[in-house]
């Protein structure tokens, strides 16, 4: 797919908002979008190498949720930068999923 077509099908897709372009200099893997999917706040990492390799049904379906992200890295800014969820361990995960859904809270102290 043309990468210009890619940011056109962005742009106009209901539930997809494009975030910024990285340029990934450091990770030796290439430039990439990065995308949000507005129903579910997921954020996804798609490298430009990529999305001139696959079409957009399968770049669509993946950031929707209706197909694994096989070919995608699941990425979420916690602490000020974007970091690879699938490097994460079950505590930090189950922490992410807890902020997905809003269940944190201060603890109630004694006076």
């Amino acid at each position: 797919m043309d990468i210009a077509e890619f940011y056109t099908k962005v742009e106009t897709h209901p539930d997809i908002q494009g975030l910024d372009l990285e340029d990934a200099s450091d990770q030796n893997d290439g430039p990439a979008a990065l995308l949000l999917h507005k129903p579910t706040g997921n954020k996804f990492r798609i490298l430009l190498s990529t999305v001139e390799k696959e079409d957009w049904g399968t770049l669509e379906a993946i950031v929707t949720g209706r197909r694994d992200a096989q070919v995608l890295d699941h990425m979420t800014r916690v602490v000020g930068y974007y970091s690879r969820v699938q490097n994460w361990n079950r505590s930090k995960l189950g922490e992410l999923r807890d902020r997905h859904a809003g269940k944190y809270q201060v603890g109630q102290g004694t006076k």
